[in-house]
């Protein structure tokens, strides 16, 4: 991983992977999103940013380790069952009561929004190898997109939560599309493929659906 060779010519990669890093990551976002909004807002941002340091280490460790690469599917099952329980386990309490729901504790936070960064990294990382055909000496283009793209996903998670306070039906809508994510996590783990137009249009609906005030 240390003989990389850099060229000008190198700088408009770096940006394409910046954004499909960002594009890869939009499910992420949602995903933090969700699960930082359970923490106070002063605090909330600071979950979300401190991961980014953590971040930089498994991305480079994936990279230098691109042997393991391709048996992560284990990983991604364990995220869309996470997922799914998730969605499944606020449902199931809003119906049972009408107490506030159950916060968690800052760093089981920060370490929840660590391990979903692990299990959603490798489609993108994956994606990279083959846009730079894989090619040892370029791995450096990979990880620096890679890293753009964190930064802008961890920015979208913020103002996902923020946006979570202020229109409580979101909230319901959040979790829907959470456990979404957790069936197209699931089923590419399964070495099949959620149908993009369907999850996209579906993701976009539950989202508009959310600024509705709700019923009293």
């Amino acid at each position: 991983m240390l003989d990389q060779t850099f060229a000008l010519s190198d700088l408009p990669k770096v940006v394409t992977l910046t954004f499909l890093e960002m594009l890869l990551s939009a499910d992420n976002a949602v995903v933090l999103g969700v699960i930082s909004s359970a923490l106070p807002a002063p605090i909330r941002r600071k979950a979300l940013y401190i991961g980014v340091a953590s971040a930089f280490f498994f991305r480079a460790a994936a990279l230098f380790l691109l042997s393991y690469l391709f048996d992560y599917p284990w990983i991604q099952l364990l995220g869309a069952a996470y997922l799914l329980y998730l969605s499944a386990r606020y449902f199931i309490q809003k119906g049972k009561s009408t107490k506030p729901p159950q916060t968690i504790s800052f760093w089981k936070t920060v370490l929840l929004i660590e391990l979903f960064d692990i299990a959603f990294a490798v489609d993108s990382i994956v994606a990279g190898l083959a846009f730079i055909d894989e090619l040892r000496s370029k791995l450096w283009i990979v990880y620096a997109g890679g890293m753009i793209g964190v930064f802008g996903m961890r920015y979208a998670a913020d103002l996902f939560s923020s946006l979570i306070d202020r229109f409580p039906n979101l909230e319901k809508s959040s979790y829907l599309m959470v456990g979404l994510i957790g069936v197209k996590l699931g089923i590419g783990a399964l070495g099949a493929s959620l149908s993009p137009l369907i999850f996209w249009a579906t993701i976009i609906v539950l989202f508009l659906l959310g600024f509705f005030k709700p019923r009293r």
